[in-house]
């Protein structure tokens, strides 16, 4: 049986939430909260490497995303585009490891 509640509660498109979008450039302290998440995600991620590589990794990560538009994103695309070029990087590490 198809309830009709859902049609009962029906709200028109953009009254039920607000918009959150920042409405501006991201402050200073905001960009360095990026920084460091994407950092600490990624000495998470990948403990068994130097902490310079994951620092440099993720400041070029977000570096990369300085001029993007839409900037809810960036932390979450950051640490994507960090975590794979350490995971290239330690798997080169690897098998040149594995060789020796």
């Amino acid at each position: 049986m198809i309830s009709f509640s859902v049609v009962a509660d029906w709200v028109p498109p953009g009254s039920h939430c607000p918009d959150t979008r920042p409405a501006g450039a991201p402050s200073a302290a905001a960009e360095q909260r990026t920084r460091e998440d994407v950092l600490a995600r990624l000495m998470c991620r990948f403990p068994d490497v130097p902490s310079q590589t994951p620092a440099t990794a993720s400041a070029e990560a977000v570096a990369f995303f300085a001029d993007a538009r839409v900037r809810h994103y960036v932390p979450v695309l950051a640490f994507r585009r960090a975590s794979g070029r350490l995971s290239e990087r330690s798997g080169i590490l690897g098998e040149r490891g594995g060789e020796a």
